[in-house]
């Protein structure tokens, strides 16, 4: 297995990385997912303006929380009071905030015991790396069909939970049509 080098990523995300001890699969996983989220970016910057660099940054953190829970509600929320609290950027903190699934409204924070607040991505470089994020597994790419047959698995598993993989599900599809990407 190899081993990330300090060189391979921006000095500020492997200082945090450090800093909060994050499991070495958890960085190959982001690392992922900012390589999906860079292709993504490159497919839609045909006709949009696009901040690359947050992208690279904020994908490369989305999972920081991982490193303070194992709760997967909470880790988005945690990952962005860290980021805060390191001084990033607004803009980086979003799109770790709202990359859980594919959102969550204020309403569906509620029922699922978080503080209320929208954690839908709104900017394209938060729907780009919360996309990307659901079609990567671990630290492999995966197709939308795939990703849509692991969110099943979740329902089946936890039926209580079917009203949220429904809508992660209707938002998933939005954002594939309209980023226009589908591995």
């Amino acid at each position: 297995m190899e081993t990330l080098n300090k060189t391979d990523i921006p000095a500020d995300v492997f200082k945090i990385w450090e800093k909060y001890s994050l499991k070495e699969n958890i960085r190959k996983h982001c690392i992922k997912v900012m390589e999906v989220a860079l292709k993504i970016a490159q497919h839609v910057k045909v006709n949009k303006e696009i901040d690359i660099e947050a992208i690279k940054i904020g994908a490369l953190l989305h999972d920081i929380g991982w490193a303070v829970t194992n709760n997967p509600f909470e880790h988005f929320i945690e990952g962005a009071k860290i980021l805060e609290k390191e001084g990033f950027s607004e803009k980086i903190v979003l799109i770790v905030e709202r990359h859980f699934g594919s959102g969550l409204s204020k309403e569906e924070a509620r029922k699922l015991g978080l503080p209320e607040k929208n954690y839908l991505p709104l900017s394209l470089e938060e729907k780009i790396v919360c996309y990307a994020d659901n079609l990567v597994e671990g630290n492999k790419e995966r197709s939308f069909e795939q990703y849509l047959n692991w969110l099943s698995k979740i329902e089946e598993k936890s039926p209580e939970l079917k009203w949220l993989v429904e809508k992660t599900e209707e938002r998933a599809k939005r954002l594939r049509d309209e980023l226009d990407y589908n591995f």
